[in-house]
C-alpha cells in the first residue's frame, strides 16, 4: 500500500479500495488457516467462489482480483513468493451498461434557469458550465487551481496525474469570469487557498459537495432521481459525437488512455439512432413473425 502511495499514480479512493480488497482476502485466508505466501490456484479460486457466495458483483470480484494480482506482483518482486497463484484465474466480465446522456435541453435549462444571486449560486453555475463544457470528472474539477485557467483553455490533471489542456466554451469562460468576481466572498481573509472553487468555509470544494450541488440544479429541470456530475461527462461526449466530433478528439478531451474506453460512445450513438428510427419510421414496427 505504501508503494502505491509513493508512486502518486493512484487516487486516495483507489488506495482505500485496494486496502479493503487485500484486507478481505487476508480475512478469508485467516478463516481457512492459510498464509498469503503459501497459497495456490485452488485457494484463489475458493476465494472467488466465496465472493460469489457472499453476493459480490462481477465488477467487484474483478476489482478484487486485480488487487490480488498487484499484491502478488509485489511479493514476487520482493522475493516473498516465486509463483503468482492468480495467473490462472479468470472471472467473467460484467456486461458494461451504456452510459446515459441527459437531453441537451435539460442541461441548458438547468444552467440557464439556475438562480445566480449569491456567490454560492454563481459558483454552482460556473461548475456546471465547466463540467458540461469540458467533460471533466468531478475530482478533476475539485482539483482545479486558480492557475489552471489559461485564457481560452483550462489545464486539467486527470487519472494517473495525466495532464491535458481542454478548450473552454464561451459560456464556460463567462461563467468562470463571473464567479471569480465574487470568489472573495467565499475566501477567508486569513487563508491563502489556491483552489479555484471554494466551499462556504473558504476551503477547496470536495467532490461530495460538487455532486450535491450539481444534482440539485439538474433535478430542477429533469425530475430524474438518478443524477450525478458524471452524467454531464457522458452528455458532453454523446452530444459531441451526435454533432460530428471525431472519436479520437473526444478521447483526448475526456483524458481516456485507451481508445476502447471512448468507443462505448459509438454504441450510445448507434443505440439512440436505432431508437429514433423505430419511433419515426412508418414501417419500423414489429413484423408478423415477431
Amino acid at each position: 500500500m505504501e508503494e502505491l502511495e509513493r508512486s502518486r499514480r493512484f487516487s486516495s479512493n483507489t488506495i482505500i479500495a485496494y486496502r479493503s480488497d487485500i484486507r478481505s482476502y487476508l480475512d478469508f485466508l485467516t478463516r481457512r488457516g492459510l498464509n498469503a505466501a503459501r497459497v495456490d490456484f485452488h485457494d484463489i479460486r475458493d476465494f472467488v467462489f466465496d465472493l460469489h457466495r457472499r453476493g459480490n458483483s462481477a465488477r467487484s470480484i474483478l476489482r478484487k482480483l486485480s488487487s490480488l494480482r498487484g499484491l502478488y506482483r509485489h511479493l514476487i518482486r520482493t522475493g516473498a513468493v516465486s509463483v503468482d497463484p492468480t495467473s490462472a484465474i479468470f472471472a467473467q466480465r460484467e456486461k458494461r451498461s451504456l452510459p446515459e446522456a441527459l437531453p441537451e435541453e435539460v442541461i441548458a435549462g438547468a444552467i440557464d434557469e439556475a438562480p445566480a444571486d449569491s456567490a454560492v449560486e454563481i459558483r454552482d453555475v460556473a461548475m456546471m458550465e465547466l463540467l458540461y463544457g469540458t467533460g471533466m470528472r468531478r475530482a478533476e474539477l475539485s482539483a482545479l487551481n486558480l492557475d489552471s485557467l489559461k485564457d481560452r483553455f483550462i489545464h486539467v490533471i486527470g487519472k494517473g496525474d495525466k495532464e491535458r489542456i481542454v478548450p473552454l466554451t464561451g459560456r464556460a469562460k463567462e461563467a468562470v469570469k463571473a464567479y471569480l468576481k465574487v470568489r472573495s466572498a467565499l475566501a477567508h481573509a486569513t487563508q491563502q487557498e489556491s483552489a479555484l472553487f471554494l466551499s462556504t468555509q473558504g476551503k477547496r470544494i470536495s467532490t461530495r459537495q460538487i455532486a450535491r450541488r450539481v444534482e440539485k440544479l439538474l433535478r430542477r429541470t429533469s425530475g430524474n432521481e438518478s443524477l450525478s456530475p458524471h452524467k454531464l461527462r457522458h452528455s458532453f461526449a454523446t452530444h459531441l459525437l451526435d454533432r460530428g466530433a471525431d472519436l479520437r478528439e473526444i478521447q483526448e478531451l475526456l483524458g481516456h488512455t485507451s481508445p476502447s474506453t471512448t468507443q462505448i460512445y459509438t454504441h450510445v450513438g448507434i443505440a439512440r439512432l436505432v431508437k429514433i428510427y423505430n419511433q419515426a419510421h412508418p414501417r419500423a414496427g414489429k413484423t408478423q413473425e415477431d
